[in-house]
């Protein structure tokens, strides 16, 4: 009987098979095609739209070279902030830099500033906006600074672990010069959930002071800086809106010789 049945399944195996195929219809065809390049196309959109439609922002430019001679070593001071949101632009929700002005020491919504060459440029950053775990750790390192550290609250910092604390906002980075610099944040419940809430922000809402120093280089250029934590919310990854739009998370500093 079992030698019967191997030798019925042996001879399955070798009897021509009938392969059964299914005609699509020339419309049907036609109508998945359609479908295909119309998906195609919407990611397409979907990324120009909000990647390379969304690159311009205030054209402002603040000028931290006046009265200051390049290549002496000489010091200039940059002051910047960054807020929960930008109230006073076409984007109320999206998080974005501020600059003082070194002209009339107001808040100026831009990204844009330049600094002489082969100089001393000493920054603090008031960081207004809550915390945010960093995807990279490597992001929490402080590099490319004078020492490679930074002070936060006037405490020097070499790294901020954002993992075992809620300790990081944003980063300002100058990925050409090889400068990262992990923005504190506010750590307690109670600050972040008192965060500023009207840009530009004033220091009575809860903040950290970031102080740190780089040199310039000897030669003149365009430096491309940025935030390095997605935080474009209801973007692709978090990279799209204020992380590609100069103005909010992205700006250049012009180096001058």
């Amino acid at each position: 009987m079992f030698r019967h049945a191997r030798k019925a399944r042996a001879d399955a195996c070798f009897l021509p098979c009938r392969i059964e195929v299914v005609a699509v219809s020339l419309p049907v065809r036609v109508g998945a095609l359609i479908v295909g390049f119309l998906a195609v196309a919407a990611v397409a959109g979907f990324v120009v739209v909000h990647y390379f439609l969304a690159t311009t922002g205030p054209a402002v430019v603040e000028d931290f070279t006046a009265n200051v001679t390049p290549n002496t070593g000489a010091s200039v001071n940059v002051v910047m902030q960054e807020a929960p949101q930008a109230t006073v632009g076409t984007d109320p929700d999206w998080v974005s830099y501020f600059i003082l002005s070194p002209q009339t020491h107001q808040w100026v919504h831009t990204t844009n500033f330049q600094v002489p060459a082969g100089s001393r440029v000493n920054f603090t950053i008031l960081g207004y906006d809550g915390c945010t775990p960093l995807r990279n750790q490597v992001w929490g390192q402080v590099t490319g600074t004078i020492g490679n550290v930074m002070l936060v609250d006037g405490k020097p910092v070499t790294q901020l672990n954002s993992w075992t604390q809620c300790s990081v906002a944003h980063t300002f980075a100058i990925p050409n010069l090889g400068i990262n610099v992990p923005v504190a944040s506010p750590t307690s419940f109670q600050a972040n959930s008192n965060l500023c809430s009207t840009s530009p922000c004033t220091t009575s809402s809860p903040h950290k002071v970031v102080q740190f120093s780089i040199r310039t280089p000897s030669a003149a250029g365009v430096f491309f800086w940025q935030c390095k934590i997605p935080c474009g919310l209801g973007y692709l990854d978090g990279n799209g809106g204020p992380m590609q739009t100069l103005g909010f998370m992205t700006g250049n500093m012009t180096v001058v010789g």
